[in-house]
């Protein structure tokens, strides 16, 4: 991982929303497994700014399964749950690099040359797409130009 475990589980409302231990990376793989309580998500969310839509959108469910979650109060899969902990590494990741929120809201929403004029926020929702957003914001921490 790119970005210090605590941080991670920070970025997800910490071990109370957790309700789990998480010292290691080990932890948040059984994290995942056990399912991210959909109130760490919405802390994760909420740290974004995204609506429903766009983080049903990033987790690949559809918006009214996911407000029915919320509803709920229930986990997410394990699959949900690996995004989820990806996007808190984006997150806190680009709070390293641009050191305050609106700069980092400012760039997820430009067209950036490095993702071929692509938004940040527009390939969140896929494993690959989180890898290159991450290439990037290493690249801007380290001054090197892509």
């Amino acid at each position: 991982m790119n970005v210090p475990i605590s941080r991670i589980v920070a970025a997800l409302g910490g071990e109370q929303l957790i309700n789990h231990r998480v010292r290691q990376e080990f932890d948040l793989m059984d994290v995942a497994i056990e399912g991210l309580p959909i109130a760490s998500v919405a802390y994760l969310q909420n740290n974004f700014g995204f609506t429903n839509k766009e983080m049903s959108h990033i987790l690949a469910i559809s918006e009214s399964t996911y407000q029915r979650r919320v509803r709920a109060k229930t986990r997410l899969t394990q699959d949900e749950s690996e995004k989820a902990i990806s996007l808190a590494e984006v997150y806190e990741k680009g709070m390293e690099v641009f050191q305050n929120k609106e700069d980092l809201d400012d760039w997820l929403t430009a067209k950036i040359p490095s993702l071929q004029n692509r938004r940040p926020i527009t390939l969140l929702g896929s494993m690959l797409g989180r890898k290159q957003v991450m290439n990037v914001l290493n690249a801007i921490l380290h001054g090197i130009y892509l």
